[in-house]
């Protein structure tokens, strides 16, 4: 088995833990599935600056080219595995992501790129990937009703078109679609490119823009880097009061706690649950085993995706004809109903690789002082 994440990007906090639970996963009880020795073999998808292609293929054609590969259980980020499916497709290895919301790596949808999905399965158009957490077209639906609920009416829409930043700021065009839809009116649009405008500033006439059109919220699609986080703190110096929402891949640490006061007026959707909504024997055993192997450290619900994307291939392999085919691994990973015990809340993947988890939350940004804290502020099912 193989997995490949960032470990020591700026994520490493949350790719330490999905590592740590797919570890518990395999090592509780299960390292043996019918009489095979399953290992696992950590890959680096990234460098300390955060996933790159090249680092991301490397991975997946290391991965593919072993001896004995039976899944691969990765990437964390949308582009990353686009880059990475490709390969692993090519070879027939089931790929599990814990996120990876992009909904062109297996939907077929207006937001898609041309040829999507089936430019990422060149083997035949065998469906090989699956995701654990829901799409970026369901968060939008979420995003909306959050932002109706806080009381946003006019609404700014701003896409960054940094390289492989396609992947992330998609959502903010579907949330302005859907507003138009809830009632929410789209008074404006822009397009940044984070990776060209300086981490100090340059966003002062867009502010302008956001502040004439009298928009009371801003959506940002983008991937957490220095010039999006220099956007956040510009907007906040310029508008004040204007609600600004960050979708799922925003919220990081980093990107957080680099957005200083603008915290003040920002607001996150995601369908990463406080670790108190977790429920079940299941996830009672799985922090308590945590905290066992790692006492000095705080699990965070991230170890509860990367146990079960483990157990979940665990129980495909367990599941298969034939346990050392790789086709036979696919076909029991995507036909095993209802997976009622799971750690991550009961949930079925559908023939697209795409999950029936559909609850999201709406966050507020709080620092107490000792860095910046999600408070839960609204819960939403999103239909899609």
């Amino acid at each position: 088995m193989y997995t490949a994440l960032d470990r020591n990007g700026p994520q490493r906090y949350v790719m330490r833990d999905i590592y740590r639970g797919e570890q518990l996963a395999l090592a509780w009880p299960n390292d043996f599935v019918r009489g095979r020795l399953i290992t696992l073999q950590p890959l680096q998808d990234g460098d300390p600056s955060g996933w790159t292609p090249a680092v991301a293929a490397a991975a997946a054609t290391d991965a593919t080219q072993s001896s004995s590969p039976i899944a691969y259980i990765g990437d964390f980020d949308s582009a990353a595995t686009a880059t990475s499916l490709p390969i692993t497709n090519g070879d027939d290895l089931l790929q599990v992501s814990p996120a990876s919301p992009y909904i062109g790596l297996t939907d077929a949808s207006v937001y898609d790129v041309k040829g999507e999905p089936g430019s990422y399965y060149p083997a035949g158009g065998t469906q090989t990937f699956a995701r654990l957490g829901p799409t970026d077209s369901q968060e939008a639906t979420a995003t909306v009703a959050f932002m109706r609920a806080i009381g946003v009416r006019r609404l700014f829409a701003i896409t960054d078109t940094a390289p492989y930043a396609s992947y992330d700021s998609v959502i903010a065009t579907m949330v302005a679609n859907d507003a138009r839809h809830a009632g929410v009116q789209l008074v404006g649009s822009a397009q940044v490119n984070s990776a060209t405008t300086p981490a100090n500033g340059g966003y002062a006439p867009l502010a302008r823009s956001i502040a004439a059109a009298r928009a009371d919220g801003v959506i940002v699609g983008a991937a957490p880097d220095a010039g999006i986080e220099a956007l956040w703190r510009e907007l906040y110096g310029a508008l004040g009061a204007v609600k600004l929402f960050a979708p799922s891949t925003l919220a990081t640490n980093p990107f957080l706690s680099a957005i200083g006061q603008a915290e003040n007026v920002t607001y996150v959707t995601s369908p990463i649950l406080p670790l108190s909504w977790y429920r079940g024997y299941r996830v009672r055993q799985v922090l308590r085993a945590y905290r066992q192997h790692w006492k000095q450290a705080s699990p965070t619900p991230w170890v509860l995706y990367g146990y079960e994307a483990m157990r979940s291939v665990l129980a495909a392999i367990r599941w298969a004809r034939n346990p050392d085919n790789r086709l036979d691994v696919v076909r029991a990973y995507f036909h095993p109903g209802w997976r009622e015990k799971s750690a991550i809340g009961p949930y079925w993947i559908d023939s697209h690789g795409d999950t029936s988890r559909s609850r999201f939350v709406g966050y507020g940004v709080y620092d107490p002082g000792k860095g910046p804290k999600l408070i839960p502020l609204a819960d939403y099912l999103s239909g899609g």
